[in-house]
């Protein structure tokens, strides 16, 4: 994702981050996980961007569910969990940049920020996987 950085941005710390007016997705992980495998993304403190929604998109060549964890206190305790089942959807979002070719379990999430602090998390079904791509952005709408 790129961020506009005013003020002491150099080696100094941020003064004030700003975001983009077209947001991009960021690429949380392409790194295929094991059976009933768990990938656990970075908890972002949501009040830094102004955003409202976060859009989250998994991609796989093996069914899974892709969770977006809420928490007030930076996941001390998870307050919320939205479950996403993969789909045999073949067709993933066009503004995606990381998904890469067309594989059959598809998982895409637009939910409203719930708390402060966000992640995303995908728990892979029995078999292993060869392919996967997990991905998300916030967004104003």
């Amino acid at each position: 994702m790129s961020q506009n950085y005013i003020g002491g941005g150099g080696g100094g710390g941020v003064s004030q981050i700003t975001f983009p007016t077209n947001p991009q997705y960021v690429l949380d992980t392409t790194t295929p996980l094991a059976a009933n495998g768990i990938f656990t993304g970075q908890a972002v403190d949501t009040s830094q961007y102004g955003a409202s929604y976060i859009d989250a998109e998994a991609n796989s060549d093996q069914s899974g569910i892709l969770y977006i964890d809420f928490s007030e206190d930076n996941f001390n305790t998870v307050a919320f969990s939205a479950a996403i089942d993969t789909t045999t959807q073949t067709t993933p979002t066009t503004t995606d940049p990381f998904v890469q070719g067309t594989y059959p379990y598809n998982a895409q999430a637009h939910i409203a920020l719930l708390a402060r602090y966000v992640r995303v998390r995908y728990v892979n079904g029995a078999t292993a996987q060869t392919h996967f791509q997990l991905s998300h952005r916030f967004t104003q709408a």
